[in-house]
């Protein structure tokens, strides 16, 4: 989609056909526009008598809006590990807002959270806590269900 049309020159358009009688083709090859753009401001001059440029639609209002955030906040900081599903669910159960895991999801980017520290990100400044040498805090692997899977980055690789 292109840049609007100035107002000068949507005039010059309805100018160049009142007055002039020129056809649609002739104008636009003039005027260096389409042809359906002719169309349609001589379609508009003839039922609104201006030529101005018509209001840009508000598009589909979310499902989540500002009030709902806050209970979405409030679920986050009381589960933090629920996947976004789980907070689907939990908003569609008891608080009767119908949204896919998806739009949960990008609600909560939305209030600042992110899913999961990528493993690729700088280390931190702060001394390690962990008592083991490999940084583990864990004695045993857990293996993830694959429904979580994309939750989880790759290594990053080490040597070059």
């Amino acid at each position: 989609m292109g840049a609007a049309l100035s107002e000068d020159l949507r005039w010059r358009i309805i100018d160049a056909w009142r007055k002039r009688k020129l056809p649609a083709s002739e104008i636009a090859e003039l005027f260096g526009v389409g042809e359906a753009t002719v169309k349609r401001l001589k379609k508009r001059f003839s039922t609104t008598k201006s030529v101005a440029r018509s209001p840009v639609g508000g598009g589909t209002p979310r499902k989540i809006g500002r009030e709902q955030e806050r209970i979405v906040e409030s679920l986050v900081a009381a589960h933090p590990d629920w996947r976004e599903d789980q907070y689907a669910e939990e908003l569609a159960k008891y608080h009767n807002i119908h949204a896919s895991a998806v739009t949960v999801g990008r609600a909560i980017r939305r209030l600042g959270y992110s899913v999961k520290k990528r493993r690729s990100s700088p280390k931190s400044a702060t001394v390690q806590q962990s008592s083991r040498a490999d940084g583990s805090t864990s004695k045993t692997s857990k293996t993830l269900p694959f429904r979580v899977w994309f939750f989880w980055t790759k290594p990053a690789r080490t040597a070059r």
